[in-house]
């Protein structure tokens, strides 16, 4: 009898307020008969910020129904929040939470406890009504930044309208906040037309850390969410079990050149195999985690992974009929190295993009 061999689990760890993701597991097929090694993991959780604080839109166009449900955006949000809450460990972390229209602190910036948490999402608003003021919630986080002290997540859910107001426009007021503090901004877009989209876009163009992350790649695709608050380092020992059957892929890790962000020829078969391997299983998406070595300063390290992981989930959605969605690019900088800084190999073997699959 054949083995097939399970080599490895990459867990990419939290949804949004730092959740972990449910577990995606990576497997090389080498043949398709009941003899498998279990892979059991035990896993230490990397802490990459200090605080999170959330801007809830609450506005009217929240209201919305979100495609394929009878729930509205609105609903189908403060549910997952709900839902994530669970399963958020506590690190230390300061959480505020706050609907910008108008302004409200439903949980004022404060040590994180879950059961206060879960208490503070009950009392937001029930229905989604009024006008959009991203401008003003932008406008009130100044000071509340100003008394934080570490790094600082801000997760901003809006449609990118925005009522105006006296001062700064959203996009010059967060590269104000962004020149001022140690701050991220992951937004969360429900952007229904592409000049709303521009506005986001901007919003989250001031530094490699800041990103937008469609509404529904929120609700299907949670691994978007990743290393904004922790990242998950694994490990595994291996016990021999029997099975029916088990299916996936595995690819070793693409390593990349010093300060390159080439694909290089011999790895390009492996992301071959993967783009075919996606192509014959519709129902299945690829988590593309970019990283590199300690070399240079965090801001560009940055962007130099994102480089990376967008370079690799491109050469598979050009070469294969795989649409963009299904590919989770994420990137981390020198976050979470596989081997020391302090040598020439280790160096090398930390310039990488590690993929696994999920949706099996």
């Amino acid at each position: 009898m054949k083995k097939i061999l399970v080599i490895t689990i990459m867990i990419c760890g939290m949804i949004f307020t730092g959740l972990i993701a449910p577990e995606v597991q990576a497997f090389e097929i080498i043949t398709e008969d009941d003899l498998v090694r279990r892979v059991v993991v035990e896993t230490d959780l990397i802490k990459t910020a200090d605080n999170a604080i959330i801007l809830m839109d609450a506005s009217e166009s929240m209201g919305k129904t979100f495609p394929g449900t009878n729930m509205t955006r609105y609903e189908i949000m403060v549910q997952t929040l709900k839902e994530r809450n669970k399963m958020l460990p506590d690190l230390g972390y300061n959480i505020g939470l706050y609907t910008y229209n108008p302004w409200k602190a439903i949980y004022p910036v404060q040590a994180y406890d879950s059961d206060s948490f879960a208490a503070a999402l009950n009392r937001l608003p029930k229905k989604p009504k009024g006008p959009t003021m991203l401008q003003q919630g932008l406008h009130k986080l100044g000071p509340i930044l100003k008394q934080l002290s570490g790094k600082t997540v801000v997760f901003i859910v809006t449609d990118g309208t925005f009522t105006k107001m006296p001062g700064l426009k959203p996009a010059a007021k967060a590269r104000q906040l962004a020149a001022k503090h140690d701050v991220c901004f992951y937004v969360i877009s429900t952007a229904d037309d592409r000049a709303s989209q521009r506005v986001l876009e901007n919003v989250a163009s001031f530094d490699f850390c800041s990103r937008v992350i469609p509404f529904a790649a929120f609700i299907g695709r949670p691994e978007f969410n990743s290393g904004a608050l922790f990242v998950v380092r694994a490990t595994a020992r291996v016990e021999t079990v029997t099975e029916e059957r088990i299916v996936g892929i595995k690819l070793d890790n693409t390593q990349f050149g010093f300060n390159r962000a080439d694909i290089g020829s011999e790895y390009k078969p492996r992301l071959d195999r993967l783009g075919s391997f996606l192509e014959q299983n519709p129902e299945t998406y690829a988590v593309v985690a970019g990283f590199t070595d300690s070399t240079g300063s965090e801001e560009y390290n940055l962007g130099l992974s994102m480089r990376r992981a967008i370079g690799v989930s491109e050469y598979v959605v050009s070469n294969f009929n795989v649409s963009p969605d299904r590919l989770v690019p994420l990137w981390f900088g020198a976050a979470n190295p596989i081997a020391g800084n302090d040598t020439r190999e280790g160096r090398r073997m930390n310039r990488r993009v590690e993929i696994a699959v999920a949706g099996m």
